[in-house]
This record gives C-alpha cells, structure tokens and sequence, in this order.
C-alpha cells in the first residue's frame, strides 16, 4: 500500500535555510545620544547584497536611553531628515522585501509605551511582557503592524525584543495571530523569539492550530547565538558557525541532524566592513558544504505549516494511484515522496503533466532508490495522479 509509504520532505529536497537579522531601524542613536542614519542605511544596502532570504527587524518607535520618544518611523524623528527618512523607507519597499521579511521587534525595544498617553513607562518591553493577559499584549503587538503598514509594508510575522512574551509564550502567541488578523487580516503568523543553542535537532513548532477557522502560529527558532556579536576577531568567530572546510561548527552539527539552519545576527555586530565580509563568507560556505535553499521565515512558517496540516487521501487500482491533498494553507515547492513497486508512464497534478527530472526542481518529479519525489505548488485541493 502506497499510504503508508506517503512522507513530506524539505523543499526540493534542501534543508531551508535563513538569515535573521536583530535590533535595526531605520537610525540608532550613538554614545552621545544623538541620531544616526547613514550607518543604517549603509547596513540595508549591505544585506541587500548577501544574495539571502530572511527577516530584517524594523523597529517601529525611536526612544532615547531617558525614555523619551524621538519619533515613529510612520511620521518623523527627531535628528532625521524627512527626505532621508523617505529614502530608507523606499529602500526597504522596494529593495529590502525581496529578500527579508520586515517585522516590527515589537514598539521600542526599549522602554513600555502607553499606547494611550503615548508616553513611556519605567518597566521595558521584555519585562512588562511576562505579566501581561492576551487583550493588552494584542493591543500593543497591533499598534507596532499599525505604523509598519502605515509605511505600506506588510509584517506578517513579529520578533520579540530580548525574551518578550517567553513566559506566557502560549498567550503570546495567540496575540500575534488575533493582532495580525486586526492589522492584515493575516490567519497564517509567526515569530521569532526563541534560540536553541545546544538542541541537536531545531526546527519550527505549530504554536497554535485552529483547524475550523484555518488558523495558525509558527515559532521560527535560531539554532545558534550570534557569535559576530562583539567579536574581535570576526573570520575567526564565525568558524563557531561553520569552519573553512565546512567539517565543524554549530550550524554543520545541526545540519548533519536535518535541522533547519535558521540563525541571527544583529545589526550592530556587523556594523564594520570586517564583519559583513565575514557574515558573507558564513553564507559562502553554507551554499558550498550544505544542499540549502534560502527562506523568508514566513515561506518556513508556511511550508511547515502545510506539512503539518495537510491530511490525505489514496486511492489505488492497478493502472493508477491517486493521492488527494486537502491543504489548509498552501506554499511553493511542497515536495512529498512515496515507495513505487511498478514503472511510471506519467504523473499528472491537478490535471497537469508533471515533467520528469533527474534533479528535483519546482513542478518535476525524479526517482531515487525506488521512491518517487514529486515538488509542485500545493494549492486549496491537490489531486495526485500516478499512471502505470
């Protein structure tokens, strides 16, 4: 029987891979307090060029060390050009969504704003989190998409400022999905709070499932601390994520486990021209010794989403099977394999002939050690058809 043997696989039968990048904004402010932006700007247009998906941190509301609110990335900031100010925010429509997910890291990252007064409390954001019941962490979460999609970006996920939301991570959760849906009318959410720097398998987790209402949230984990983070000597740092030979490091380990390799770095740990080439060199050396394909985390979320959701069907006679896929989310390059005892004339998907390949790529199938792999999109209702 074929239904035994039915598996979901990686997409395209890579490992997905992703870079998350911490903590930016559109200007920082420096030892004296006062406002920078062609820093930022210089570290945008140096992510654009890594040739790598995942999520870029956009935080929403500018606040001084004292708490005082120097701007919102949707109106103006103080020490900031209207002009400059509108150049990065181009940049990252038109530039930066390619490849990156942009999320809010919540308000400030800093100190609580009274959404309100809109003033600062003396308690910061991580800390006011822990005690906090899902209406006013959904309020808070809602007013941070606010301001992004103010500036037409579309976050369909969030990261968490330091541990935000950790200790009622099941609240936490259910409030990132009820403030996208208010914001975006988003029903498929994530975020990125959690690092697992020692667990020999990280993947994704299904945080929350609403079957009926085909609703869910991801948890998109790092599976290693940043080790460019203050480092005095990046090219030898960066060796803790993969060596020169490829032979040892954190994200080998995991990968030689099947993990996703998904892992972080901030803006400031690559402020330095030294540390962007060794951040490149890490991406180098993934594509060389790892069979990866790069991943915005929400396309993860999705993907592992659909695999953990999607139910189905066999029906089997002698001159055909047919697998029927009832997806409650769809994606790209769902890839899925089954054993096969009898020669294959032709396997069509929903009523289309998919092409043989002896190398798996988007809409193919290939046979290896007598499973066949198939990849196409998965769509609302997917009718396998394999002819003998």
């Amino acid at each position: 029987m074929m239904t035994s043997s039915i598996r979901y696989e990686y997409p395209l039968l890579r490992v997905p891979a992703s870079l998350i990048i911490d903590d930016w904004s559109v200007v920082c402010l420096n030892e004296q307090g006062e406002v920078e932006y062609k820093k930022m700007r210089k570290i945008l247009l140096s992510l654009l060029d890594l040739g790598v998906k995942g999520k870029l941190s956009l935080v929403p509301c500018i606040v001084s060390s004292s708490g005082e609110i120097l701007g919102y990335v949707n109106k103006e900031i103080k020490g900031l050009p209207d002009n400059e100010l509108a150049e990065t925010l181009r940049l990252i429509r038109e530039k930066a969504v390619k490849y990156f997910d942009i999320t809010p890291e919540i308000l400030t990252h800093s100190f609580v704003v009274d959404t309100e007064s809109n003033k600062t409390l003396s308690e910061k954001e991580w800390e006011w989190s822990q005690s906090q019941d899902l209406e006013t962490l959904t309020k808070y979460i809602a007013k941070a998409l606010e301001i992004l999609k103010d500036i037409g970006v579309v976050a369909n996920g969030v990261t968490s400022p330091c541990d935000f939301g950790r200790e009622v991570e099941g609240i936490y959760a259910r409030a990132v999905l009820e403030a996208e849906k208010k914001i975006y009318g988003i029903k498929l959410t994530w975020y990125f709070l959690n690092v697992e720097r020692c667990s020999r398998r990280v993947t994704p987790r299904l945080m929350y499932f609403d079957k009926e209402n085909k609703e869910a949230v991801i948890s998109i984990p790092s599976c290693s601390k940043d080790h460019l983070a203050r480092s005095e000597d990046p090219f030898k740092s960066i060796d803790n994520w993969i060596s020169e030979d490829g032979s040892k490091g954190r994200l080998v380990d995991v990968y030689r486990n099947m993990s996703y390799i998904i892992f972080h770095t901030h803006w400031w740990s690559i402020q330095d021209e030294e540390s962007i080439r060794a951040l490149k060199e890490t991406i180098a050396r993934i594509n060389r010794y790892f069979n990866v394909v790069w991943m915005k985390c929400s396309q993860i979320a999705r993907y592992f989403a659909a695999t953990k959701t999607t139910k189905h069907e066999v029906l089997e006679s002698n001159q055909e099977t047919r697998i029927i896929l009832k997806p409650l989310f769809t994606c790209e390059n769902f890839t899925l394999s089954f054993e096969v005892s009898k020669p294959i004339r032709k396997i069509e998907i929903n009523g289309r002939t998919l092409i043989y390949s002896t190398e798996l790529k988007p809409n193919t199938w290939t046979i290896m050690d007598q499973r066949i792999y198939l990849c196409f999109n998965l769509s609302k209702r997917t009718v396998i058809k394999v002819e003998y």
